[in-house]
């Protein structure tokens, strides 16, 4: 008898890991400051400041978690946040963000992306209303499909 519930206890174990969704690990990278504004050659000076990104698929499959940080950039201002997945050119505006008197913001987003698979992701922040490119992620304009690719299974 203690061995059939022992073994009954070890399926139910066994099954329950199999029934639990794949996830792709989070992705956590740097924001930088715009290759095609300040790069090489360059006569505009780096913004102040910086941040980060971090994706993540966590809630499900084809969901995406996007977690955005601006630390010690210009404080009070306004900054339009831009995704592209699996695009090259002009990604999409998902939001708007306010830093703090010290230059301090966070921005937080939870979408669907169209299909598992891994997928191309590229960010960029602009002063608000501008356009111009302030932050990105490294790699955005070195590759036709953006800075970051996670895997959505």
């Amino acid at each position: 008898m203690k061995k059939t519930i022992l073994e009954i206890a070890l399926v139910l174990a066994v099954v329950a890991v199999i029934a639990v969704p794949v996830m792709a690990a989070a992705q956590k990278t740097n924001l930088i400051p715009c290759v095609q504004t300040y790069g090489p050659g360059s006569t505009l000076p780096l913004p102040p400041g910086g941040g980060f990104v971090i994706f993540n698929n966590t809630s499900g499959p084809n969901n995406l978690v996007m977690t955005l940080s601006l630390k010690g950039v210009q404080p009070n201002t306004e900054y339009d946040i831009y995704l592209g997945v699996d695009t090259w050119g002009t990604p999409g505006k998902v939001g708007t963000v306010k830093t703090n008197g010290q230059g301090n913001a966070n921005f937080h987003l939870n979408t669907a992306v169209s299909r598992p698979g891994t997928h191309a992701l590229n960010v960029d922040v602009t002063l608000k209303g501008s356009g111009s490119d302030i932050y990105e992620l490294p790699g955005i304009h070195d590759s036709p499909m953006g800075g970051v690719t996670l895997n959505f299974k």
